[in-house]
């Protein structure tokens, strides 16, 4: 769902500025889940495990919503 909000957001944020601020929002994003991506691979799971637990730390703040 976080994703998906996320998604809708950009739309949102796209139609009412320019090019700098729809670039910014998904490198931002981005970051923050290649950052996750990287911690729980160093830590303990790999692979497919390692994906969807950054996908939570990234976008489970959705579930609340």
């Amino acid at each position: 769902m976080g994703l998906g909000v996320t998604i809708i957001a950009l739309i949102v944020v796209a139609t009412f500025s320019g090019p700098r601020w729809t670039l910014i929002i998904p490198g931002a994003f981005t970051a923050w889940f290649i950052l996750a991506l990287t911690v729980i691979h160093i830590g303990s799971a790999h692979g497919w495990d390692a994906i969807q637990r950054a996908y939570t730390a990234t976008f489970g703040w959705g579930n609340w919503i």
